[in-house]
């Protein structure tokens, strides 16, 4: 393998660089889907530093939980960007990355979807290594952590295990609690034992202090650490004085293991009087030369580091000139001898520490603005650290938490789309808008998906028109989407409350979202989830019937019963070719949905399908379709049937037709088709009297069981007017009755 040319300080940066691009892929690869912009800059950034490093051939990045080695020697960096990564690393398993050539796209974007894999899944099929060996990729070696030993043994973190004790320490530092529960003050002693421990305690407490865009809030992450370490002294005083010394070196160890910026904000602080253990003294007294002048050196490495006040930490630290010598003279020999990821000419560092010797000027560091900004801060952070957080801490926390970004982050799409006036970003900014609404659907936050569809509806119709097409089309994408459906599956599972905002979202999608609802009437015995989703489709109203119709092919039969409801419910012509359709299928329970959902649609266009059908069906199908008829036990279906009896022959083909519709009409007993059935009483074939015979019973029956003033009228009068043998079957039924 080709090996190395490169200088100390090429690689150190080398690795810096790649570091960072791991990290930042991740976090990209992790909150967005693989086509987001982001993840396109992300992978890009990555594949250029991988390049880079593997230019001068075989490049490797060894992993602690803490640290990335390269060559055996921990990379030192003036970020915490080397440690992120290799947090990230270590937690899934990574032991060792080797970047043999510069990798292509497809390989990093493979590599990172292979560290993005659940914990589980991932150790499930036999760790990343295993991963990615079966991906045949050789531009990039992975190797892991020994998974049999991993399984073999219990692992324990020790005292810097996150259980629940854990987290309530943590969650009391950062809410300026001074008290601790029994368990709480055994877990600090047991902390306090353990400089790792100590750290890693301090590393979560201080970690919610950040800006939006992940800068460290120096001044109050140095006032939580300070917090931190003032607790575990006072508990350590309390419960075990005599370890009081120990302690405060392992607190010194752990301070030494901070970012430099960190460490001397902490070490500027200034503690108030009424403090029983003076921690920033303290830590003062008992941080010996090599960790002061390593601390220097580190930060001196960090370009624009104000000097000034370097200088003044220096000064109380070691404030006779012979140690502050030493300091500086080991200082320069770690610059010249160890490279810190720096950018800074090494000539330039080393001026800038004898201007720590000589005189205090941060004059071409920083501005005077900012000396005192800075100074005004470190008196705002000695304050906070006296008095604990402030209360309004709870509230502050609220707006960096999942549901207040994502409302900001769905305002500032909004914004943007009402403010843009360039049609082609406006129609990119609806597609992100669409894209939004869906990671909303998935995470079960409708509510913030309803303004963002609203924005989109008025885009579509805002005048001047921007981008009108590209808005409809995102609400469209977003009733179409999986995400939707999803979500329309487990509307039963809803609260009240809750359906209530998935409701308004769906009426704000509109018909574009009648195929994800259906995917909530999967039950054949139908259920709560099928009842609001028909209901919800009811209220789209004719719009959504194209959309019915063409998800009837292929969809079972308890959906396709559902379709035909709700078409019914909705009851304009516009329904009558799909359940016409519907009709056509050949189970028995969508055929009786539909003509049940005709008989409601008051338009002979209705009529005629029901007479159609009534006419081509036989047997079993035909009794089906009276069945849900009768069913229905309402007065409109009687005219449908009155008009089967004038269409229909009896003495034909359609005389068992005749006969069933007799009997349906004496069920549902109303007046509306008493001239037809009496028209049938009066019909006689001379050569097809068995039918005759048996025409007169079913309709003189159906007379009788109707029992009306008007149907007995009409049987009254065909007592006295008909044939002979009419007038004798008619008496003998007026005589019987409804019986």
């Amino acid at each position: 393998m080709a090996q190395r040319a490169a200088s100390a300080a090429d690689i150190t940066r080398n690795a810096v660089n790649l570091a960072r691009a791991i990290t930042i892929g991740l976090r990209a690869w992790g909150f967005y889907p693989p086509e987001h912009p982001a993840v396109g800059l992300a992978v890009d950034k990555l594949v250029a530093a991988s390049a880079e490093a593997a230019s001068g051939g075989l490049f490797q990045l060894a992993v602690t939980p803490h640290a990335i080695l390269v060559d055996g020697l921990a990379i030192e960096a003036p970020d915490l960007s080397v440690s992120e990564c290799a947090a990230l690393l270590h937690d899934r398993d990574i032991l060792q990355l080797t970047f043999v050539a510069a990798p292509e796209d497809p390989v990093i974007r493979s590599l990172l979807t292979m560290l993005s894999l659940d914990r589980d899944v991932r150790r499930s099929q036999g760790g990343p290594a295993a991963i990615w060996a079966a991906e045949a990729q050789t531009s990039v070696l992975v190797e892991q952590i020994d998974y049999q030993e991993i399984l073999e043994r219990d692992f324990d973190e020790g005292a810097a295990r996150r259980d629940a004790t854990w987290k309530a320490i943590v969650r009391s530092i950062i809410m300026g609690r001074k008290t601790f529960s029994a368990e709480e003050q055994q877990r600090l002693l047991e902390i306090s034992r353990d400089v790792g421990a100590i750290g890693e305690l301090a590393k979560d407490s201080k970690e919610p202090f950040c800006t939006p865009d992940g800068s460290p809030l120096l001044t109050t992450q140095a006032a939580t650490i300070l917090a931190v370490y003032r607790h575990i002294a006072k508990t350590v005083n309390a419960l075990e004085p005599e370890r009081a010394q120990e302690v405060m070196q392992s607190l010194t160890l752990a301070a030494s293991g901070l970012d430099p910026a960190t460490a001397f904000e902490l070490l500027r602080q200034e503690e108030s009087g009424d403090e029983s253990i003076q921690i920033v003294s303290a830590l003062k007294q008992t941080f010996d030369d090599q960790q002061v002048a390593m601390l220097l050196a580190r930060a001196m490495a960090t370009p624009g580091h104000p000097t000034t006040r370097l200088a003044q930490v220096l000064d109380t630290i070691a404030p006779d000139d012979a140690r502050k010598r030493r300091v500086l003279t080991l200082a320069k020999r770690l610059i010249s001898e160890r490279d810190f990821g720096n950018k800074r000419p090494i000539d330039d560092i080393r001026q800038s520490l004898d201007e720590l010797l000589l005189k205090y000027d941060e004059s071409t560091y920083v501005s005077a603005e900012y000396r005192q900004s800075m100074d005004q801060a470190a008196s705002r952070a000695a304050e906070l650290a006296a008095r604990g957080l402030p209360p309004e801490i709870d509230a502050w926390l609220e707006t960096l938490g999942h549901d207040s970004v994502r409302r900001l982050s769905g305002q500032l799409l909004m914004d943007l789309l009402r403010n843009e006036s360039s049609p082609e970003r406006a129609a990119e900014t609806a597609r992100d808008m669409s894209a939004f609404v869906e990671e909303l659907l998935l995470a079960g936050a409708f509510a913030d998906g309803v303004p963002v569809i609203q924005e989109l509806s008025a885009g579509a119709v805002r005048t001047p028109p921007m981008a009108p097409d590209a808005c409809r089309q995102a609400i469209d994408t977003v009733g179409r989407s999986t995400a939707f459906a999803e979500a329309a599956s487990a509307i039963a599972e809803l609260s009240a409350a809750e359906f209530a905002v998935f409701d308004t979202l769906a009426r704000a999608i509109g018909p574009s979202a009648a195929p994800g609802l259906l995917a909530a009437c999967q039950r054949e015995e139908g259920g709560l989830g099928t009842d609001r989703a028909t209901a919800l489709l009811v209220t789209f109203g004719p719009p959504a019937i194209p959309v019915l119709a063409a998800a009837v092919e292929g969809s079972k039969w308890f959906v396709q019963r559902e379709i035909a409801r709700v078409l019914g419910q909705i009851g304009t012509p516009a329904a009558v070719p799909p359940l016409q359709a519907l009709l056509r299928r050949t189970d028995l329970r969508v055929m009786q949905a539909a003509v049940a959902s005709l008989a409601r649609i008051n338009d002979p266009s209705a009529a005629r399908a029901l007479h159609m059908v009534l006419k081509a069906t036989t047997g079993e199908a035909r009794a089906a379709v009276i069945a849900a008829l009768v069913g229905l036990k309402d007065a409109r279906v009687v005219p449908m049937l009155a008009r089967v009896l004038s269409d229909s022959d009896p003495f034909g083909e359609e005389f068992p037709l005749v006969l069933e519709t007799l009997a349906a009409l004496a069920s549902i007993r109303d007046d509306g088709a008493l001239k037809e059935i009496a028209a049938i009483a009066r019909q006689r074939r001379w050569l097809a009297w068995g039918r005759t015979g048996q025409l007169r019973e079913a309709a003189l029956r159906a007379l009788a069981r109707i029992g009306t003033p008007k149907a007995r009228h009409a049987l009254a009068d065909l007592a006295t007017t008909g044939d002979f043998f009419l007038r004798r079957l008619a008496a003998a039924a007026a005589a019987k009755g409804g019986q």
